[in-house]
């Protein structure tokens, strides 16, 4: 049971529904807005694909962690170095088969997406504003992922899904590393706030999510959409991201930055899966949305694990 409880806190579980939000979209859109066995199994590779990427997030970070996190999983000795390693190597290998299965678009995605995961995880993470541009590329394509899987076509509409997501992805990385800032810092571990300096940081991450709503808006008058309710869920993201990061720009600390991480997650959940909402009605949107939302919040709050 030790050892199952570890591997939970290595994949991070409460944010399962990260992965899932941002491959809705394109998958629903591609179908037309059933829920067919692809868009399931889009959903799983997805998800296990981002567990994958968290274990080895915490392995290339090991040696970081036993100074700035030293009750996770590897550097407290409740795994070792090659029990993460194995594992997330033979998921990532298996979403790469399932994805050539399914299509070889899709297939080629998963690949790409495995090769972005190891870039952020290995190299760019610790690069400030090239590890800020690298994972959210990665949360953003999971749209497009999600479309070829269903249909091996991109709908036009799935792009807009790809823009909002990767700037909305963007500006909630740049916050969110303001948690940590004083020890980052300290450990000499470059985030986009230390390299850029922390206004020049708060103003790129507010652009990006100012674009972000923008792009999610256009369908709403560029597009001949069957629901244009859809932007019910954009304004609740908006209000969720609002809320939450005002008080970070007006005074930057890392109360306020894990503040705004809180914020982000139900932001995401929230807005991430907004464009699924033209093939389906909000009762629709939100029985999916809510859940998760709900779900994510409740682990959150069990698990007092750190994210």
């Amino acid at each position: 049971m030790s050892r199952i409880k570890a591997y939970l806190e290595l994949i991070r579980y409460p944010l399962f529904a990260i992965p899932i939000v941002a491959t809705l979209p394109g998958a629903l859109i591609a179908s037309d807005g059933r829920l067919t066995w692809r868009v399931i199994a889009a959903l799983i590779i997805a998800l296990f694909g981002y567990f994958a990427g968290m274990i080895k997030n915490d392995y290339f970070h090991r040696e970081t962690d036993a100074y700035t996190n030293p009750n996770r999983p590897l550097p407290s000795h409740r795994l070792t170095p090659r029990q993460a390693l194995v594992p997330a190597s033979v998921i990532y290998a298996t979403c790469v088969i399932c994805g050539f299965l399914l299509s070889i678009k899709a297939g080629l995605l998963v690949m790409a997406l495995v090769a972005i995961s190891h870039l952020y995880n290995a190299f760019f993470k610790a690069k400030g504003i090239l590890g800020s541009l690298t994972l959210p590329l990665g949360i953003g394509l999971l749209n497009i992922f999600g479309s070829l899987v269903v249909s091996n076509n991109i709908p036009r509409l799935v792009w807009y899904a790809f823009g909002a997501t990767t700037l909305y992805d963007l500006g909630t990385h740049i916050t969110t590393t303001f948690k940590d800032i004083t020890r980052d810092e300290k450990h000499g571990i470059m985030t986009t706030p230390i390299q850029l300096g922390i206004r020049p940081a708060l103003l790129l991450s507010a652009f990006a999510t100012v674009l972000a709503f923008v792009v999610a808006l256009l369908p709403y008058w560029l597009e001949p959409l069957e629901q244009k309710t859809y932007v019910v869920w954009v304004i609740l993201g908006l209000l969720a991201a609002v809320i939450t990061r005002v008080p970070l720009y007006l005074q930057p600390t890392e109360k306020n930055g894990y503040f705004a991480l809180k914020g982000s997650m139900i932001g995401s959940i929230l807005f991430f899966p907004c464009l699924m909402g033209a093939k389906l009605s909000v009762v629709a949107c939100g029985a999916v949305i809510l859940q998760l939302l709900f779900v994510t919040m409740l682990l959150l709050r069990t698990s007092s694990q750190e994210v």
